[in-house]
């Protein structure tokens, strides 16, 4: 998900203060037409017609219905993406293997054959819900570190409608919709008399989510925590209100080629939209979360407000279970103080994972979830995130900054400017968290109402 940098281009600042309260709206609209400029004509960036939604049977089998959307993803992918073509994801990936990275999953597959050990998570039910423009794999790691500590728990993640496809289904969902299918997916799981504990663990704009399933869905039962990784309770940008607007006249604030098997590229004004309306008003008493919650999220976050998210979790979160990882960065402004925030100290520029060297700058809010040994996103992985200069010349850069090179640094979009840190060098932005392994440990432990979370905090 990414609100901020769009919306709040440095031309359009002024304007945008004086076109608030009095200016009329078609004048909003010229503005736009200048500063945006026009749609594009890539296929991708049109509705598919066969966008992922919620399951019309509420008591629909939770596999069927992940089984289904991965069927609906794979045709849509074969029909607008490849046409007979090649891969168009770096990786070579099939349709069939984007489907299954992009679609809703179940751990273990069959969930008659769960196993009866609760020591071993028997009983224990997680519900992962994704973020804004990406799908469940950006909870896969997650899922799997889950999975392998408790093996006999029941794990499923759902994908929110409009993504998983093409980003054109992105232009006309509906947030009322994300809430439905996460409510499905809390029911699915609360149906069930050998689950007893339930668990959300959101992403990004999983995170409000949750909060909001928790505080206005259609039931609480069994819900015994929230895990709520680069919580996204308020956008980066305060301009994000505009973007109400700002769909009457344009569909997207940032068009790229959609490269990433995972996740859309392209960020359509109707998503900020629906994300705006979706955690407006959510720093509030009405909001408040009385059973244990875990947060992480980075200081230096530049999709969301990390400050707002800090004071929620001071303020309005009054479980004496809980607890926050807090990764500092460049960002040295003054942040709230409460009980369970452990500040996580920004390392070396130089890093290393199983013998290979990188460098890592600061924690992006798309990988604080991320494990460095991730096939597709980790340190060796097959995609770098290199938007940053897909559209500058002829794209030599963008050639270059996905080339494996010691020069090459992953970090957050606010290094982009640091050329202390980069050093003549290059900026990828980050899609793993390297502090993942102590990351999923403290979700293990926050899960285990055994373990004492005080250790984390030593």
């Amino acid at each position: 998900m990414d609100v901020g940098k769009s919306i709040i281009a440095t031309t359009f600042r002024a304007s945008v203060s004086r076109l608030r309260n009095s200016a009329p709206l078609i004048c909003l609209g010229l503005v736009l037409s200048i500063l945006v400029g026009c749609g594009s004509d890539q296929a991708w960036m049109h509705e598919s017609g066969s966008a992922a939604s919620v399951p019309a049977n509420k008591n629909l089998a939770f596999e069927r219905y992940a089984s289904e959307s991965r069927e609906n993803i794979e045709a849509v992918i074969n029909k607008i993406h490849f046409n007979g073509n090649k891969s168009p994801f770096i990786g070579g990936y099939s349709a069939r293997e984007v489907a299954a990275m992009r679609g809703p999953f179940q751990i273990p597959l069959d969930s008659r054959k769960l196993c009866l050990d609760q020591k071993q998570g028997a009983g224990k039910g997680f519900l992962l819900v994704h973020g804004l423009t990406d799908s469940p794999y950006l909870l896969k790691n997650m899922a799997d570190s889950l999975s392998a500590a408790y093996p006999c728990a029941l794990i499923r993640a759902v994908l929110l409608p409009g993504h998983g496809t093409v980003p054109g289904d992105t232009l006309s969902m509906k947030y009322q919709d994300w809430m439905a299918i996460t409510d499905y997916g809390v029911r699915s799981l609360q149906a069930m008399d050998n689950i007893e504990d339930i668990y959300l663990v959101g992403f990004s704009t999983g995170t409000a989510l949750a909060i909001k399933h928790l505080k206005e869905g259609s039931s609480s039962a069994k819900i015994k925590g929230l895990v709520l990784l680069s919580t996204a309770l308020k956008a980066s940008s305060d301009f994000a209100w505009l973007t109400n607007y700002l769909k009457v006249f344009k569909n997207w604030l940032n068009e790229n080629i959609e490269r990433d098997a995972v996740r859309y590229s392209s960020f359509s004004t109707n998503a900020g939209s629906q994300f705006y309306q979706l955690t407006k008003g959510m720093i509030d008493e009405k909001y408040q979360v009385d059973i244990p919650v875990f947060m992480a999220l980075s200081a230096d976050d530049a999709t969301i407000n990390p400050s707002a998210a800090r004071d929620f979790y001071c303020q309005y979160v009054s479980s004496k279970r809980k607890l926050m990882f807090w990764y500092k960065g460049f960002d040295e402004q003054k942040q709230a103080q409460c009980d369970g925030v452990v500040e996580v100290e920004k390392a070396p520029l130089a890093q290393s994972f199983n013998g290979i060297d990188y460098n890592f700058a600061n924690y992006a809010h798309t990988g604080i979830s991320g494990s460095p040994a991730d096939e597709h996103y980790g340190v060796s992985g097959v995609y770098r995130d290199c938007k940053a200069y897909e559209k500058k010349e002829d794209g030599s850069q963008w050639d270059l900054c996905v080339k494996d090179s010691a020069d090459k640094v992953f970090a957050e979009k606010n290094v982009a400017n640091m050329s202390d840190i980069l050093k003549g060098g290059m900026w990828r932005r980050g899609t793993f968290n390297k502090d993942y392994e102590e990351l999923s440990q403290a979700v293990i432990c926050f899960v285990d109402q055994s373990c004492d979370l005080a250790k984390f905090a030593e």
